[in-house]
């Protein structure tokens, strides 16, 4: 009965806390991208590490998240995606660069949480590459979320990407 009383947010942050505290172990760690394969014979040993951690294998969002903090596990305290990828579009310069322009409006027109996933895959590889951090208590929470609220997650991750108007809160 608890779990369906918890929050989003809560989620995020008792799984991603879990994540954290599995961060050392490279066992654990690299049986977790496996979950993101195409070969769902892979799922396997990435759904054992993920239940031992508390989350619910049958929901994606759980396998994913774990799937990209074991990739990429170095954390930011960015406000959302959309400000993520703004660090990592900018790199040194202050200007946006067009291909991740357009690589972000093919991320905001996902139309199902799967299609996010996918589109995530290289954004977090791009992440590693630049030393750029990902929060991912609010990646998790907004994946979470996507079935219902796509449409406010796409306006909260365009405005951190474009910085257009009043700033979102933390």
């Amino acid at each position: 009965m608890s779990e369906t009383k918890r929050t989003p947010k809560e989620r995020a942050a008792e799984f991603v806390g879990a994540l954290r505290r599995a961060r050392n172990d490279r066992g654990k760690l690299a049986a977790l991208p496996r979950g993101l394969t195409e070969n769902p014979r892979m799922h396997v040993d990435a759904w054992t590490v993920v239940a031992n951690l508390g989350g619910d294998i049958g929901q994606p969002v759980f396998v994913a998240v774990a799937a990209l903090f074991a990739s990429h596990p170095e954390e930011s305290n960015a406000r959302n995606l959309g400000e993520t990828c703004r660090r990592i579009a900018q790199g040194d310069g202050k200007e946006i660069i067009e291909s991740f322009e357009r690589r972000f409006r093919r991320l905001l027109a996902c139309n199902d949480v799967a299609d996010v996933i996918d589109q995530l895959r290289s954004w977090v590889r791009l992440a590693a590459s630049k030393g750029v951090g990902v929060n991912y208590e609010n990646l998790f929470a907004d994946l979470w979320n996507w079935p219902w609220y796509a449409d406010d997650i796409r306006v909260k991750w365009a405005k951190s990407f474009w910085q257009s108007g009043e700033a979102s809160p933390v």
